[in-house]
Parts: C-alpha cells; sequence; structure tokens
C-alpha cells in the first residue's frame, strides 16, 4: 500500500480504540513526520511516510489530520484550524504543541494551538481520536493531539555533522507561495537545529468568484540547543511567529496581527531503572482583531479593533519505569493561564474590558499501567486527577455604559469570581489478539473539563463563543459545573496477506455539557442572548471504518470513513457544527521513485443540525485530487498535482458561514472549498 494512507489504516485499523495517526508533512518539501500508531494497550512503534498534501489547501497544521478517521477541521478562516475528534472541538479536546498547552488569546479562537505549530522533518505526532491515555493530559474529554519535535540529532564521532531540508511551493488555490528550511548543525557532545517557515496568499478562489478577507501572510523561526548526557539529552528552545492580515470570514473580525514567542527547556534521561521527562515553558501571545482592515464595516455597526494578549506559564514532569513487557508511569504537570481583551471604538478611542486579567492554573498528577497478561491478553488502566483554579479581576467600560450592559458590569465586579473545580478522570482498556491478523479491545473511561475563562467570565453579551461562530450573542456564567463525560469504545480488526478492514463503534455520555442556553434578554438581531449553562446530558455517538487492498507491489487501494451523530438529550436537537459522514478514498501506484494517487474526497450532506443556533444544512459533495511525485537520487523531490479536478463547487459543513459584505460570496452562504487548481512543490535533503 502507499504509505500515506496505509499509516492511516495502520493507525485506525490496527489500533484505535482511540487513536489515530498523523499522515502528513506539513510543508511537503522536508522530510516525513515520525507517525506513532498504537492502541491504548500496545508499545508505539514508529512509521514514516512521505506523501500527502493536505496541508497545501491551507498551509497550516490543522491541514494535516482532516481526512483522518475519527478527525476534522472547524475552520472559520485560511489559519484559524480547530481540531474537531468525534464531534468534540476547541476547548473540550487537549492539543499540545512541543509539550506546550496553548491557550488562544482571541476569544473566538481564530488563533487555535494548532496555529502556532510548525510540523518539520522527523517530529513525532500522535493523536487518539476518542480514549486517549491519562498520561496524555487532563481537563479533557475530546481526545489529544500532540505535535512534538524530532529528538536532537548529534553525530556518531567527533565530526561534524551538517544535515537539512529546503523547500519551497506554490498554491494555485490562493496564489500561495511557501519557502521552508530545517537545518541542523551537530558534534557528539552539541547540537543546533532552525526551522523557519514564510507563507503568503491571497484570497480564496472558487468556482465563480473569490472568498473576501480570506488571505495571511506568517513567518516562523526556531531555534532548538541542545547538549548530550549519559543517557540522553538536556535542551533550551526559542521560537517566534508572526502572522498578519490573516481574513476570517465566518467570524465578525479578521486577524491582523498575531505576534507569540515561546521558551523552553527540556530535560530527556533514560537510566537503567527507567527514563525521567522534564518540559518547562512559557508561551506569549500578543494579538490584535478589528472588523475595518481587511472587510467593510457592516452596516449599523461601529468600527471596532479588540487587542487581547494570552500567556501560558507550564511544567511537566514524567517517570516511566519497565517492568519485563510491562510499564508503570506516573507523572505531575502544572499549567497557568494569563488572559485579557479589551474592546476599542476607532471613532472615540473608548474602551471596554472584555476579560480583565482572567488567571486559570491547573494542577494534575496521574498513574498509568500498561501490562500484557499473556500472549493474547494484555490491558492498560490509568487515573487521573486535576484541581482548576480560575479568577478575574473587576471590569471597566466606557463605551455605552449604561441600561443592562452597566448592570451587567456592576453584577459581575461585585461577584465572587474565584473558584475552584476537581476534575477525575480514569481509563481502562482491555485487548485481545487470538493470533496475528485478528485484534480486538474495549475500553472505557471517565473523562472531566473544567469551564473556560470565556464560558466563565463573558461579562456582558458579546460576539464571543470560542469559535463556534454561529453569529449568535453570548453570556458567560461564573455558575457553571464541570463537563463529566463517560465513554465506551470497541475496535474489531482484521487483516489478510493483501488487505485489512477494522472498525471502531463508540458511544459517549457528557453530563452537566456546557452549551448557550436562551435567555429572556434580546440581542441587536432580534434574537435571543445564549448564555453559557449546563444541559443535563448530550450523547455522541457513530464509527470509524477503515481499510485497503494491495492488488500489486505497486498498485493499492485505501480508504476510511467516519460517522458522529451528536445530541442535546434535555431538547432533543442536535449539537452544533458537527461533521457529516465523511471519507476518502485513494488508488496509488508507485513505482522506483515515482508515485501517483487518484483520491475522492466525500462527505454527505449534513442535515442533522442544531435548530436553537440557527445552524443551516449543508449539501454532500466528492472532489477527485490527483497527485504526482518524484524523488532524484534520494535527495531532492519533486510534487505537482491538481485539486478538485472537476473543478465542482462545494462546501465543508465545518467552513462555516460568510459574514463580510461587499464581495462575490453572499453573507449568511456557506464558505465554499477552492475550485479547480494546481500545485508544485520543490525540496532538497542533505
Amino acid at each position: 500500500m502507499n504509505s500515506f494512507h496505509h499509516t492511516i489504516a495502520t493507525a485506525a485499523v490496527c489500533a484505535t480504540i482511540s487513536n489515530t495517526s498523523l499522515a502528513q508533512d506539513a510543508m511537503r518539501t522536508l522530510s516525513p513526520l515520525y507517525v506513532r500508531s498504537s492502541s491504548l494497550t500496545q508499545t508505539w512503534t514508529p512509521t514514516n511516510h512521505t506523501v500527502g498534501s493536505e496541508h497545501l489547501r491551507s498551509a497550516d497544521a490543522a491541514a494535516m489530520v482532516r481526512n483522518l478517521p475519527g478527525a476534522a477541521i472547524v475552520r472559520n478562516g485560511s489559519q484559524t484550524g480547530i481540531l474537531q475528534l468525534r464531534g468534540l472541538s476547541g476547548d473540550r479536546v487537549g492539543v499540545r504543541v512541543d509539550g506546550m498547552t496553548i491557550t488562544p488569546a482571541c476569544p473566538n479562537h481564530m488563533d487555535p494551538p494548532l496555529h502556532y505549530a510548525h510540523p518539520s522533518g522527523g517530529d513525532l505526532v500522535e493523536m487518539f481520536a476518542g480514549i486517549s491515555p491519562v498520561s496524555v493530559g487532563g481537563d479533557q474529554i475530546g481526545g489529544s493531539l500532540s505535535m512534538k519535535s524530532a529528538a536532537p540529532a548529534f553525530s556518531e564521532d567527533q565530526s561534524i555533522l551538517t544535515k537539512g531540508a529546503l523547500g519551497a511551493s506554490f498554491l494555485g488555490s490562493q496564489d500561495a507561495a511557501m519557502l521552508n528550511a530545517d537545518l541542523t548543525l551537530a558534534n557528539a557532545d552539541a547540537s543546533v537545529r532552525y526551522r523557519g517557515s514564510a507563507v503568503t496568499a491571497d484570497d480564496l478562489r472558487y468556482p465563480g468568484g473569490t472568498v473576501s478577507a480570506s488571505g495571511y501572510d506568517s513567518t516562523s523561526h526556531d531555534l532548538t540547543s541542545a547538549w548530550r548526557t549519559a543517557g540522553g539529552y538536556l535542551a533550551v528552545d526559542a521560537g517566534f511567529s508572526s502572522t498578519r492580515d490573516a481574513g476570517t470570514p465566518a467570524l465578525p473580525m479578521d486577524m491582523v496581527k498575531d505576534d507569540a514567542w515561546r521558551f523552553g527547556l527540556t530535560q530527556n534521561e533514560t537510566f537503567d531503572w527507567g527514563m525521567i521527562e522534564n518540559r518547562l515553558y512559557v508561551h506569549d501571545i500578543d494579538h490584535l482583531m478589528d472588523n475595518f482592515t481587511m472587510r467593510p464595516v457592516m452596516p449599523g455597526a461601529m468600527a471596532m479593533e479588540s487587542p487581547s494578549s494570552s500567556r501560558d506559564y507550564g511544567w511537566r514532569g514524567d517517570v516511566t519505569l519497565p517492568s519485563g513487557e510491562n510499564k508503570l508511569r506516573t507523572g505531575i504537570d502544572l499549567h497557568r493561564n494569563e488572559f485579557e481583551a479589551v474592546q476599542i471604538a476607532r471613532a472615540t478611542g473608548l474602551r471596554r474590558d472584555t476579560f480583565n486579567d482572567n488567571r486559570r492554573s491547573r494542577i494534575g498528577a496521574y498513574v498509568d499501567w500498561e501490562q500484557k497478561h499473556s500472549d493474547q491478553w494484555s490491558s492498560h488502566i490509568g487515573v487521573r486527577g486535576d484541581a482548576v483554579m480560575s479568577d478575574a479581576d473587576e471590569v471597566s467600560n466606557a463605551i455605552m455604559n449604561m441600561g443592562a450592559i452597566k448592570a451587567d458590569m456592576e453584577k459581575f465586579n461585585t461577584a465572587d469570581r474565584s473558584f475552584t473545580d476537581v476534575l477525575p478522570a480514569a481509563t481502562a482498556a482491555l485487548r485481545f489478539v487470538p493470533d496475528e491478523n485478528t485484534g480486538i479491545e474495549l475500553a472505557a473511561a471517565l473523562k472531566s473539563r473544567a469551564p473556560s475563562l470565556v464560558e466563565r467570565y463573558l461579562w456582558t453579551p458579546l460576539n464571543a463563543s470560542a469559535g463556534l461562530a454561529d453569529g449568535r450573542t453570548y453570556l458567560g456564567n461564573l455558575y457553571l459545573d464541570p463537563e463529566t463525560s463517560f465513554q465506551l469504545a470497541l475496535a474489531l480488526t482484521r487483516k489478510g496477506e493483501q488487505w485489512n478492514a477494522g472498525i471502531t463503534p463508540f458511544y459517549q455520555n457528557i453530563y452537566d455539557y456546557i452549551q448557550g442556553m436562551p435567555i429572556n434578554r434580546m440581542d441587536t438581531n432580534g434574537k435571543p442572548v445564549l448564555q453559557y449553562d449546563n444541559i443535563d446530558r448530550a450523547e455522541l455517538y457513530g464509527f470509524e471504518l477503515t481499510g485497503g487492498w494491495q492488488f500489486t507491489e505497486e498498485l493499492a487501494f485505501d480508504g476510511s470513513v467516519s460517522h458522529v451523530r451528536g445530541r442535546n438529550k434535555d431538547t432533543g436537537d442536535d449539537l452544533y457544527r458537527i461533521a457529516p459522514l465523511h471519507g476518502i478514498f485513494d488508488l496509488s501506484y508507485r513505482r522506483d521513485s515515482w508515485e501517483s494517487h487518484l483520491e475522492w474526497v466525500w462527505a454527505n450532506a449534513q442535515n442533522r443540525v442544531s435548530d436553537l443556533q440557527d445552524e443551516k444544512s449543508s449539501p454532500g459533495y466528492g472532489i477527485l485530487n490527483l497527485r504526482l511525485a518524484k524523488t532524484f537520487s534520494g535527495a531532492v523531490r519533486i510534487e505537482v498535482g491538481v485539486e478538485n479536478l472537476l473543478d465542482k463547487r462545494y462546501a465543508d459543513h465545518l467552513g462555516g458561514v460568510n459574514r463580510v459584505t461587499g464581495g462575490d460570496l453572499a453573507t449568511g452562504e456557506h464558505i465554499p472549498g477552492a475550485g479547480r487548481f494546481a500545485y508544485v512543490s520543490l525540496g532538497w535533503e542533505f
């Protein structure tokens, strides 16, 4: 099978209770990412791959997972990919970038964590679509994704090691030009690695016009210095990323400026008795959005800008103790976020606090045990506890400080705003392998999540929805309870000499699910304000289906299908913005240094939509993509391709609806995908 979709099949078929692995190189021209796929009960097994160009649709890290079983991407603009796993998105999904928990600076999540990920060759990506081990992290109920830089490279003797990769790509859908570099200089004791990229893109073209406010410019620079120790290494890393004029047409404002820097220390040491890992970091974001730089101000609205900032501090320490074929892992992790945002009227300069000096701190500890009972039976159990403390300062308001808004401010400022939530978590999985070709695994989990700062401290009704982008006005709720999730999943896998297949059905009950519910107060559009509240119960259920057939040594077919349904059990309404039944089928041919793919990416119509949030249904679609690649002397790689071969007009249900006036696309219309376009990339490794 081709390495790209074989990796997908292996991740979801051979191992999936909860885990599917990433499949794509972030900038195509660099060396392959390392992908790890396994069930909860198996040792991770590294694999590499070279093919896949989903990132070229938008040149961000989130695009790498768009077509993987159980995964989807909520997108409000080209650079705003929010990961959705089995129907849950945003703050419910645990995302770590180089071991960092990153809190968006934008109250509408224009800058989700994957916006700050810049994968390169050799990097390691892990994804659990549903039930993730407690060692991955707490304060999450919807699976997890981790992107981790490759371990530092050292020379084997006293010689100087130099290696790297340079790449350039052009993407026709947005006339996007991309440059990237990954360079390492090392000897036996020390290593220095630089990674950098630059991307510029115009507005997205679709059959019939262009999507206004959808272009962007971004750069990133990362430097890591490492020193070899007796059993591992110590590393210091620093990075800076900058984004300018990144349009978000599904939101009421655009990201006109976003600067982030980070600094971290990493220790990885192996002893005779086991291994320790430590990661200490700080990640800081300065963010600016407005409604007038990239789009016309909507009729009746004021020209506004909103600067915001988010700073994350974290430390994580893990100890792994192997015992024969068994393994005990335990650890502690700490995280603190400091967040604030203001609104400024452009005409007058008057200011209003949206969030003033909000703080959210978490401390967690876990124990994880993997045991092999026999050649056929193994298990994986874990327990975890987290405590989340949140607080906020008083707010001030100089913009229309009267009536209900003034009452909101007084009520908020006189309330007790300090809260502590205790979050339990536990996982258990039992795996049975009757023969080398068959696998059966049953897993269950208890997970919990505390309310976010946006859900708790949004003190007056505003269009701040943490990326929901439903056009509604939301109000926070100081007295929210944590969400508690109970999950079940079953994985059945089977493989033959030329084929493999698997299915993973799952079910999840979420008690005290946090959702905006209508209150007796109207917004400026004459609709009820939605206040974040705990509903008694929500449920999600579905399946992932994967398989492949190797016709000959050169010719292979692979595919995957994902389905999830989410419901508010209090009202019977469907949950908002969930991906419909969708999948990908790939026919590949490989011979010597040549590689080709014909892909069919499809999705059913989504008619199960949220009435409460005025969600529009969307039609189904299917598009064809053609890719060709050639590698010269194992060092130079050229790839060309055509996406959407039939120039079909279509819209991904999770792509949102347009809120920019005056362009080719009417407001309220689903934002379409790109029409037929070509791309080309060139890479050199040395």
